[in-house]
């Protein structure tokens, strides 16, 4: 199974997808009303459980030695605008946004082939450093993807864009949550025991903003009808307004159930 092939764009799927667009959008070429949505999708990977149950990584998956920093901390995937008020008006549905994002505004609304196919970033060399230091997927352009679908329809540069998700992701994994994670790996845990771990690292009664994502060895999807049971992702509610004051609880939302079992394998 070929990941750069089977990740289609989605983002109930990775997604790993190109498009040809430049870097920078100036302003006037913004779509009017793409500020106003209501929250953004903060997903990160446990790159262990990632490389266990994704085949043909290749670069991504080069270094699983236990004492790597990625494999105890959560890495990055992405951080997804939800479906633009103007959007919703024009009487576009959810599962269309999130399988196009900021393709959609491309002639014919086209999707180029792989994510590699996306012009190169050329991030400055300290901000290249950091994020790959922090997103091992971007070996295979995760990171010309997350922009190009994510964020260039927004009006963001890529320097304006990836320290401020590298920065969630620091405060992410200064949490107990995260912690509690890495004490755990190697280790089958129960699904409500982790759910508690992170309501109580953020101080709310519940993980209704926690999506917890697994998958099942052979049997690699980003769907959510099959049940998995090693630990790949977490996908975290944000209200859009409250960004900056993430953790804090009352900067998250409610947002999916996951698809993970009853009981979760937590890869070392």
């Amino acid at each position: 199974m070929n990941i750069l092939r089977v990740i289609k764009a989605s983002v109930l799927s990775l997604g790993l997808i190109g498009v040809g667009l430049t870097s920078s959008l100036a302003a006037a070429d913004v779509p009017q009303g793409m500020q106003n949505f209501n929250h953004y999708t903060f997903a990160v990977m446990w790159h262990p459980g990632v490389c266990a149950s994704w085949t043909n990584a290749g670069p991504a998956c080069k270094d699983l030695s236990p004492d790597a920093k990625i494999n105890q901390q959560w890495t990055m995937h992405g951080l997804w605008a939800s479906r633009p008020q103007s959007l919703i008006a024009s009487g576009m549905n959810g599962p269309t946004w999130w399988h196009y994002g900021c393709y959609w505004y491309n002639p014919e609304h086209g999707l180029p082939k792989d994510s590699c196919a996306n012009p190169a970033l050329n991030l400055p060399a300290a901000l290249h450093q950091r994020l790959y230091a922090n997103m091992p997927m971007a070996n295979i352009c995760l990171d010309r993807h997350e922009y190009y679908k994510h964020v260039a329809c927004f009006g963001e540069t890529p320097e304006q864009f990836f320290p401020k998700e590298l920065d969630l992701l620091d405060k992410l994994n200064a949490t107990s949550f995260t912690a509690f994670i890495r004490v755990h790996r190697g280790q089958w845990v129960a699904r409500n025991t982790i759910l508690k771990a992170f309501a109580e690292s953020f101080k709310v009664k519940n993980a209704d903003a926690l999506e917890l994502r697994c998958e099942t060895p052979g049997r690699h999807t980003h769907e959510l009808e099959h049940q998995g049971n090693i630990l790949t992702q977490a996908w975290i509610t944000i209200h859009k307004d409250k960004i900056n004051a993430f953790p804090a609880p009352d900067s998250l939302e409610k947002g999916r159930k996951g698809n993970c079992a009853e009981k979760i394998h937590i890869l070392n």
